[in-house]
């Protein structure tokens, strides 16, 4: 089902290209950076300890307080938008921004929200509801940016359809919630203190990590907007769409997998053999289409979206590169938070934040954004790679010390 959702999104692109400039989506692009960085922790990273407790009723509190928290953040940019928009687009290199940074506090709340009922539906193991929720997403995604594109809205008409496709079939992963509201509400108060307590690794240690994992993911976005143009920015948001967007949808797949399984792993002492396990085989499903892009990239995007476009094949071509180590990180990096390692996944970003803005750096300094995208590309292959080798010699000490404890235990 997921695959069927990704689909729909990849066939409606080359419709979209003709109906939107590069300047349209370098609009859009600086829109969804700023979005993804405020979302990443505008449930303070709760959401993510959803799957965690033993009963369905404290894990319903938690669901509950990111929820709260979401909207809280959500109501927050409102004054944000109202007042800065027209400074915050001029300072991005953006002026069309400032006709699209309204739609922010709403899709804030339709995303948080779905987010944190994704994670309910890993919690019952319901990856069904989940892929069949993608397929919504895609369809309701590619419906608004077609009809907005008709209608000439431009950048704006993007930015509306990503935020309806990120909002769709949060209300289907709910189904099942409200019989335990009643158990929380009762104790409202309390519970979601004591729980915010217990869970609070989450936003001392993975807010840092999160929001400096979104900065660094939509670094280009910004940046290649401000140091060079929005139409660069464009060529640059094609790339991810037609090769980030799939690739992460499918590491968030068999990430919330192999989230959901890790408990039992960390507990048997085995979560390095399953994250060995998981890395090899996307290894292998990835290395030819990485291949192929490479060589085929400007020609194939040229033919495939049209001939403004090109550039954006150039690009993507070395885009692959990256994207290859970036893919694998991102679907092991959630055993991290099993381990309760989350000072480790600050660490990895803080230093990829480091090495992408090093890299636009040198692009600029050398007056060419094809040297800037060269040099990302290469900054991200070596440092996932490198990040995948910290989280596996993490796990193997792990299970080193696990395995001490079980022996322990054994002669006492």
């Amino acid at each position: 089902a997921s695959i069927v959702g990704q689909f729909v999104m990849l066939a409606a692109t080359p419709l979209t290209t003709r109906l939107y400039t590069p300047l349209d989506f370098g609009a859009f692009a600086v829109f969804t950076g700023i979005f993804s960085v405020v979302l990443v922790v505008s449930s303070f990273r709760y959401e993510l300890a959803v799957p965690l407790p033993r009963g369905d009723t404290n894990a319903f509190g938690v669901m509950l307080l990111a929820l709260l928290l979401n909207g809280a953040v959500a109501v927050a940019t409102i004054p944000v938008v109202a007042i800065w928009r027209e400074p915050i687009s001029r300072l991005l290199n953006a002026p069309e921004l400032a006709g699209i940074l309204w739609i922010l506090p709403i899709s804030i709340i339709g995303a948080g929200s779905y987010r944190a009922f994704r994670l309910w539906a890993v919690r019952r193991r319901d990856f069904g509801a989940i892929a069949r929720t993608r397929i919504t997403q895609s369809v309701a995604m590619v419906l608004v940016q077609i009809g907005a594109g008709f209608a000439g809205l431009g950048g704006l008409g993007l930015a509306v359809g990503h935020s309806v496709g990120q909002t769709s079939g949060a209300y289907r992963l709910a189904g099942g919630t409200g019989r335990y509201f009643e158990a929380v509400r009762r104790t409202r108060w309390t519970r979601m203190r004591s729980l915010a307590r217990r869970y609070s690794r989450f936003p001392k240690y993975d807010i840092a990590a999160a929001s400096i994992d979104a900065l660094s993911v939509q670094l280009p976005n910004l940046l290649l907007a401000v140091l060079f143009n929005p139409a660069i920015a464009g060529y640059y948001m094609l790339g991810e769409r037609v090769l980030a967007v799939p690739l992460s949808l499918l590491s968030q797949s068999i990430g919330q997998v192999l989230y959901s399984r890790s408990r039992s792993a960390v507990e048997g002492g085995r979560i390095s053999v399953l994250a060995i396990k998981v890395l090899a085989g996307l290894s292998a499903l990835l290395a030819v289409p990485t291949l192929v892009m490479f060589l085929a990239g400007e020609p194939l995007f040229a033919l495939v979206f049209g001939e403004a476009w090109r550039e954006a094949g150039l690009f993507s071509s070395w885009l692959m590169i990256g994207l290859f180590g970036q893919f694998l990180f991102s679907s092991i990096s959630l055993v991290l938070m099993a381990t309760s390692a989350q000072n480790v996944n600050l660490l990895i970003h803080m230093t990829m934040l480091f090495l992408k803005g090093a890299a636009m750096l040198y692009g600029f300094a050398q007056g060419s954004a094809l040297a800037a995208i060269i040099a990302l590309s290469l900054a991200n292959l070596v440092g996932y790679l490198f990040a995948c080798a910290v989280i596996i010699r993490h796990t193997r000490s792990h299970d080193a010390g696990r395995a001490g404890q079980v022996a322990k235990r054994g002669r006492s």
